[in-house]
């Protein structure tokens, strides 16, 4: 296609086409700027959080976000890129991944928000294959439903989750009432961070059951999720009070009262999770120790911590952790 003049004026207009590749080229050439903000998952801006941008053809640059939460890259190479942050100073948060084509922007200012999120495992772990909870016996579930259900769970204890996945649809498929495969898919959506599927399958199961903990406590988490603190406690004390057995919920319960500033409720939530389990419950010992470090209890707060990293001593933000501890102890000398 021919460019043309434009009639009684020296300009020359180009098609479309060729104007788009001259800009895409000139924003190549000079790179994109990608900016802004890392948000907490009570809302707040997440302070010295790493921001990872990658694009389709290897290039990748990390860089920290400041004070505000805000980040900047610049000359950036235009084309497909995916954004991703993590917390250093909490491993178990961490944002969906943001993915976009600057290519169809002439913009060379692109604006992306990223939200840290807590992937916690909600789901109570696999049943042995074969078993048939009460729930179920009391429910007039399809064999080829029930099959399908108990075949999810054995891929998932085998880590064959697209598998898993696949068969938890077939079950709910079979028999759309049965809560326990939407519940067991919606904890599976949870790990790979599909957080509004997860929430409407919880939803959905708790619509069929509202009295079955694991939907109740998957809920809550999803609550937690979107910063609904106040909201999270309500399914979260239920299914507490219908399995207190289980010291996620607790741990659960316990950040969610920690979010909304109720120090002693916290507290007593997180310690009876460290009661039930400490191990699989460590993470109560990082809130128990801001919870002291906030009252000015920094020699406690700071054993707290040494309790956490004698129990994850392999952890993400072990390095941070203790440069944390070694600032309390040295606060407590004072």
């Amino acid at each position: 296609m021919r460019g043309r003049w434009l009639r009684g004026s020296p300009v020359f207009i180009m098609p479309a086409t060729i104007l788009t590749i001259i800009i895409s080229t000139l924003l190549w050439q000079g790179g994109i700027t990608v900016f802004g903000r890392v948000y907490q998952p009570g809302g707040q801006s997440a302070v010295r959080a790493k921001v990872k941008i990658e694009i389709v053809n290897g290039f990748s640059r990390e860089i920290w976000s400041d004070d505000q939460g805000n980040f900047e890259f610049r000359g950036i190479p235009a084309g497909r890129y995916r954004l991703s942050a993590t917390n250093p100073e909490a491993a178990e948060q961490f944002s969906e991944p943001a993915e976009s084509d600057s290519t169809r922007s002439f913009a060379n200012r692109l604006q992306v928000n990223l939200y840290l999120r807590l992937p916690v495992k909600v789901g109570p772990g696999p049943a042995p294959p074969g078993t048939i909870s009460v729930e179920e016996s009391a429910q007039r579930v399809p064999g080829a439903a029930r099959k399908a259900l108990e075949q999810g769970r054995r891929l998932l204890a085998d880590n064959r989750s697209d598998e898993a996945l696949a068969q938890f649809d077939r079950a709910i498929d079979a028999y759309p009432d049965y809560y326990q495969a939407l519940t067991e898919r919606a904890n599976l959506l949870v790990e790979r961070s599909r957080l509004d599927e997860a929430s409407n399958d919880f939803e959905r199961a708790l619509r069929l059951n509202g009295k079955y903990a694991p939907a109740l406590r998957g809920y809550g988490y999803c609550l937690i999720q979107q910063g609904r603190f106040a909201a999270a406690l309500a399914p979260l004390e239920q299914s507490y009070a219908l399995a207190s057995d289980v010291p996620l919920t607790l741990l659960l319960l316990g950040y969610a009262n920690l979010s909304l500033g109720r120090k002693d409720p916290a507290r007593q939530c997180l310690l009876e999770s460290l009661r039930l389990d400490e191990k699989g419950a460590a993470r109560a010992h990082v809130y128990l120790g801001e919870i002291l470090a906030g009252e000015g209890k920094f020699a406690p707060a700071a054993d707290e911590l040494e309790r956490y990293l004698r129990l994850k001593p392999g952890a993400a933000d072990a390095g941070p952790l203790r440069q944390r501890q070694a600032e309390w102890r040295e606060r407590a000398g004072k």
